[in-house]
């Protein structure tokens, strides 16, 4: 016999002022301020964090904003670079401030040539994997 009245909570869909919440909650709302911006109550709140969907769509917020803020930094990155160098090579900069932009410069630098050479192993690897899988055989199995 089909129940009647109300589906469940976890049967329905997150509702869009939940949504609304939980895309908040990423930006770095509490709870509290989640419930409040939305007009709900942060018990309301409580109870649909436990929908089956509640916590993929927070995680798919939050990696939406720390996509937003790298594609920030890239934009800014030859901004940043240019007024890290000049910092570093100003004369007129405590040698401490100095220091640090030149220790920075360097750190960027550093991370640049590990991220790079990562990369050209993980193709590597891809490679031999695709070769292994079908692909032409280029490893002789002795």
């Amino acid at each position: 016999m089909a129940r009647r009245g109300k589906p469940r909570r976890e049967q329905q869909d997150l509702p869009p002022y939940i949504q609304q919440a939980l895309v908040l909650r990423a930006g770095g709302a509490n709870w509290t301020q989640c419930a409040e911006a939305v007009g709900t109550s942060t018990t309301n709140l409580r109870q649909w964090r436990e929908h089956p969907d509640a916590d993929s769509y927070l995680q798919e917020a939050i990696r939406s904003n720390l996509e937003q803020a790298h594609t920030m930094f890239a934009d800014a990155a030859p901004r940043l670079a240019d007024r890290l160098i000049s910092i570093g090579l100003d004369q007129k900069v405590k040698g401490y401030a100095a220091v640090s932009a030149i220790s920075e410069a360097f750190k960027i630098l550093q991370q640049g040539v590990v991220d790079r050479e990562q990369r050209h192993q993980l193709n590597a690897i891809k490679e031999t994997l695709d070769q292994l899988e079908g692909g032409t055989p280029n490893v002789i199995d002795v």
